[in-house]
């Protein structure tokens, strides 16, 4: 996501809070405490009930929507965006909580035709093109690759091979998809969008054309550009892992990918409920709400092994 996408959905926050209070806001706001309590069952029931009571309202709607594309339920959540629009909701702020949701469900044609987008020329135009252009995994239906420890990043890195090169791709809970460094700007294996009277390489939007994980290949990958230090260093956001699956395992320094991006049976473990937001991925604790990079989820974690379950919302704490 860009800076101008990251400053859009903050000051449609922002604004989202300072609205007059319509008929239903009493129970978004309330839900909405309670979720930062860590009470997400409560928070969850809220929701629901805030629609079912007033079903004409933007606000409730909007605020199910963007609940239940957060725990993982993008589908359901993005047609409840849209009705919050279709009911009277300000295009420009759905739009901005709408464009993210597209972007995790592969929907790049609703991004691209998003009514008041908020995405710069850059990302419409990468939009029009991924229509066309499918992204893909090819690969096994599972497969573990090396998890190798990295400087100031809990979840360590993996490799991951862009054209000829091989890069260190930190797993950062952060970030949102791959972000790769500049001098990626102007190589063929990355396709590069931007707007021609704009020369500032941070609204600059990219894709891979062909990414290799391990035995799997990603064709088309959507990516951002930062300066990471060197053009064989790379990000990537657990959006991006979670569509494989994965079950990080940092006692055996292994990363196990699904191509489904589905666990076929239920692991034994603690299910922590997720939450998938443009600033990266929080877990729900009895006493709040917390950043998965944060100490006191890397704390809960306790360096145990765990899977992350997008489609579901849950991150499972493994038995050893």
């Amino acid at each position: 996501m860009t800076r101008r996408l990251t400053l859009a959905f903050t000051l449609a926050t922002a604004l989202l809070a300072a609205a007059p209070p319509a008929h239903g806001q009493r129970y978004v706001a309330r839900a909405d405490s309670l979720l930062r309590q860590g009470r997400v069952a409560d928070a969850e029931q809220l929701y629901y009930y805030a629609v079912r009571k007033t079903p004409r309202d933007p606000a409730a709607r909007l605020a199910l929507g963007r609940y239940l594309a957060a725990r993982g339920a993008l589908r359901p959540g993005a047609v409840l965006m849209e009705e919050a629009r279709y009911f009277g909701g300000d295009p420009k702020l759905v739009g901005v909580y709408l464009a993210p949701v597209y972007a995790r469900l592969g929907d790049y044609k609703a991004l691209m035709t998003l009514p008041a987008s908020p995405l710069p020329y850059a990302q419409r135009a990468r939009a029009e093109w991924l229509t066309a252009n499918v992204p893909a995994v090819d690969g096994p239906d599972s497969a573990a690759v090396p998890l190798v420890p990295a400087d100031s990043a809990p979840f360590g890195a993996i490799a991951i091979v862009l054209g000829h090169d091989t890069l260190t791709a930190t797993i950062d809970p952060r970030v949102q998809g791959l972000t790769l460094d500049t001098a990626w700007l102007k190589r063929k294996d990355v396709k590069r969008f931007a707007a021609t009277y704009d020369a500032d390489w941070r609204n600059a939007a990219g894709v891979a054309l062909s990414t290799a994980i391990g035995p799997f290949v990603l064709t088309n990958v959507p990516a951002s550009f930062a300066v990471t230090g060197s053009a064989r260093k790379a990000r990537v956001g657990l959006d991006f892992l979670g569509g494989l699956a994965p079950t990080i395992d940092p006692g055996a320094k292994t990363l196990l990918l699904r191509r489904g991006g589905r666990i076929v049976t239920s692991p034994a473990g603690e299910r922590i409920p997720t939450l998938m937001y443009p600033g990266g991925l929080w877990i729900v604790q009895r006493d709040g709400v917390w950043p998965l990079g944060g100490a006191a989820a890397r704390a809960t974690l306790g360096g145990h092994p765990w899977i992350l379950d997008a489609k579901r919302g849950d991150l499972i704490l493994l038995d050893r």
